[in-house]
């Protein structure tokens, strides 16, 4: 495994980091009996750099893979929260739930639009700088899903960390202006941030050519690390290997893919675009919401790609 400072913070990673929104709650929901392992399973393996989200739901599960662990870990967390007195709590939260004095990067999370950076540099971002400054927290950033908040962001002196969405289909990605994402990464990685990549395998999408999508990420030489969801031992080892540059089977591969399902998120916009774009009839409108009937999903992708708000992912 490949180690590196994450731009000036001085904090070592992991090129691979473990992603656990898809183990949590919102998403497969694996109890924690069952993701601590896995968690543990590739720390021992030399991932150590641990991605988590106050809204995953997963801090338990990083608690109990860390227990009775020696070796470096570095935990990333977020919070959506806005106002100052809503952040001070995520992070003493983190804190508690995590059992860590010390928080290695905190993110204000999911950063879409201007309005919502001005509004968040007016309460949260002040007070994750104070909680830097008194050492409760090592390096701030935040994640985004937009790449002109990616620019925008990197111009903040203040900046440690941006967590963005990379992948090679743009999946997810908003980008109103067209612009070369490799380009305005590398802008702010030359700027000394720490850049860490989300959704490497486009929601799910590119499971199936799992191998070119990774090393896609892996490779990009302006990613300082690569969050990568993970539910199960088979997914951890074709990551591992696929990583190490080892020929992965088709078997190993399918084995990895055996529990994939259709996931509609939860803001989704409820346009109905994919209700008709499934000729297999596994979608409908429940409560304004898409709802997919699993037994009838071929994972055809056909949903996936009529959905303007990228809202349906495979997990």
């Amino acid at each position: 495994m490949e180690y590196g400072k994450l731009g000036n913070t001085g904090i070592e990673v992991s090129k691979i980091a473990f992603g656990t929104l898809t183990m949590g709650p919102l998403q497969r929901d694996i109890a924690v009996s069952e993701g601590a392992p896995l968690i543990r399973e590739a720390l021992e393996k030399g991932i150590t750099f641990l991605d988590g989200a106050q809204a995953y739901g997963t801090y338990g599960h990083i608690r109990e893979a860390l227990k009775g662990f020696g070796g470096n870990v570095v935990i990333a967390s977020k919070s959506a929260a806005k106002s100052y007195t809503e952040m001070a709590d995520a992070v003493e939260e983190a804190r508690k739930e995590l059992d860590r004095d010390i928080i290695d990067v905190f993110l204000m999370h999911a950063v879409q639009r201007e309005d919502d950076l001005a509004t968040r540099q007016e309460g949260a971002w002040q007070c994750l700088q104070e909680m830097k400054a008194k050492g409760m927290v090592k390096a701030i950033g935040l994640s985004t899903h937009n790449l002109d908040i990616v620019e925008q962001a990197a111009e903040w002196p203040e900046m440690d960390v941006i967590h963005p969405i990379f992948n090679k289909l743009h999946f997810g990605l908003i980008n109103p202006d067209n612009k070369d994402p490799e380009v305005v990464i590398r802008k702010a990685y030359e700027k000394g941030i720490g850049m860490y990549a989300m959704k490497p395998l486009a929601g799910g999408h590119l499971y199936q050519d799992a191998t070119a999508a990774l090393r896609y990420a892996f490779d990009f030489p302006y990613i300082h690390a690569v969050a990568v969801g993970m539910v199960k031992k088979e997914e951890l080892s074709v990551n591992l290997k696929i990583y190490n540059g080892i020929d992965v089977t088709k078997e190993e591969l399918e084995a990895a893919a055996s529990n994939k399902r259709m996931y509609v998120v939860k803001f989704c916009k409820g346009c109905g675009n994919c209700v008709e774009s499934c000729e297999q009839g596994a979608i409908s409108m429940v409560d304004e919401k898409a709802y997919i009937e699993h037994s009838n999903c071929i994972l055809c992708g056909y949903c996936r790609k009529s959905c303007p708000h990228s809202m349906i992912r495979i997990i």
